[in-house]
């Protein structure tokens, strides 16, 4: 895949927004600006631009979005990262950029509120634990 890798820092730098984020997707959809010129600067020519609807489910792309080059790198950070693969597992979630580079995160199917809020506050708890440590 052309371009594979160049979007990486990108997303790492959004990555520990895009976690809270993804977290908070249980009660609603959330929306995260993202400024067109910072894609640009990634040195890609992209002529389709920036757009994309990723679907995940269990941590892995169920969709062809994952063959963009910029899709495909924030799925790797997100499995890359510890704490978001593992929050992931047993979820269905929708990440797209529309054409104003508004990054939307959804459910696509709605887990137990039970099971999701379990989950929540086992991340929150280790990354307390991580801030702490710091």
């Amino acid at each position: 895949m052309r371009d594979a890798g160049v979007y990486t820092q990108l997303w790492k730098k959004y990555l520990p927004v895009i976690r809270l984020l993804l977290k908070k997707t249980a009660d609603t959809d959330q929306k995260l600006q993202i400024y067109k010129h910072e894609f640009a600067s990634t040195g890609a020519k992209n002529k389709l631009g920036y757009i994309f609807n990723l679907e995940i489910l269990n941590g892995k792309a169920i969709n062809k979005s994952s063959a963009i080059a910029v899709s495909f790198d924030l799925l790797n950070v997100l499995n890359d990262n510890a704490l978001t693969s593992e929050w992931l597992k047993g979820k269905n979630v929708k990440i797209s950029v529309n054409k104003a580079c508004e990054l939307t995160m959804s459910y696509l199917n709605k887990p137990e509120a039970a099971e999701d809020t379990e989950a929540l506050e086992a991340v929150l708890e280790v990354e307390t634990q991580e801030v702490a440590n710091a």
